[in-house]
């Protein structure tokens, strides 16, 4: 315990030597250094309403969707492609989705104590309202779809641990959902994309076309859906018990 402590208050001592010296005592020189022409060119572009931008009075979101838009966009159908290649390989025949239903019946459905399930209920629900906090105000402030949909896949692992994958699925999460919900999402991002094209003759991603803020907005909560039950998609293929999965590829199931 006490080897404990002494290495905790060496970490936080190290960590505030390290704040001080390159906020206060400008050690890394950043402090002094000029901005470059072309972060002169997205800063001055990125909070104007007018011409080629994305409308958002973020840096960092304006250069993901609008200055690197379509790098962003491939990125989310190659996770889309990672995700569906996960499931295809593991993905069972209706025969063999029948016997694993059979074997998890089987199997007690344990779960931890009260004071964990409790607590987590409350947790979870923090994260739930942070993640959709980190995505709603994505083209308002640093974060966005990826960000908040990643810790919302970190609420739903916690809920995996603790409440174990065949409580969820009573509820009704089910891989029918999360698979509706994941292509609900990249239809969302499909759709905002090409509007600008269909609606105002404009090029594909050209969401400066959009009224306001709606083509960020839009894209932040199809990104946020998508990811959210992307994971959960790959978690509930997973969650299978190692041996019921092997048991039915092999086929040794008892009759």
């Amino acid at each position: 315990m006490k080897r404990d402590a002494i290495v905790a208050v060496s970490f936080l001592l190290t960590f505030l030597f390290i704040a001080y010296s390159v906020v206060y005592v400008n050690v890394l020189g950043l402090g002094r250094a000029e901005v470059r022409p072309l972060g002169e060119f997205y800063l001055s572009h990125a909070f104007a309403h007018e011409g080629l931008t994305s409308h958002s009075p973020e840096v960092v979101t304006a250069i993901v969707w609008n200055y690197r838009g379509f790098d962003t966009l491939f990125e989310t159908f190659v996770f889309f492609l990672a995700i569906m290649g996960a499931f295809s390989v593991l993905r069972l025949t209706d025969e063999g989705e029948k016997i694993v239903r059979e074997l998890e019946a089987k199997e007690p459905h344990r779960q931890m104590d009260l004071i964990t399930r409790a607590t987590t209920k409350l947790v979870v629900v923090m994260i739930i309202a942070i993640s959709a906090s980190i995505a709603l105000h994505g083209h308002l402030t640093p974060g966005g779809g990826f960000q908040g949909g990643s810790a919302m896949a970190v609420a739903s692992l916690l809920l995996f641990a603790v409440f174990s994958k065949f409580t969820l699925e009573r509820k009704g999460l089910n891989l029918r959902h999360t698979i509706s919900a994941y292509a609900l999402g990249l239809a969302l991002i499909l759709t905002t994309v090409l509007v600008p094209v269909f609606l105002y003759g404009g090029k594909v991603l050209e969401i400066n076309l959009l009224p306001g803020e709606t083509g960020l907005f839009n894209l932040d909560v199809g990104e946020y859906t998508a990811v959210t039950f992307g994971f959960l998609t790959v978690f509930l293929v997973l969650g299978v018990s190692e041996w019921i999965f092997k048991t039915v590829l092999r086929g040794e199931v008892d009759d």
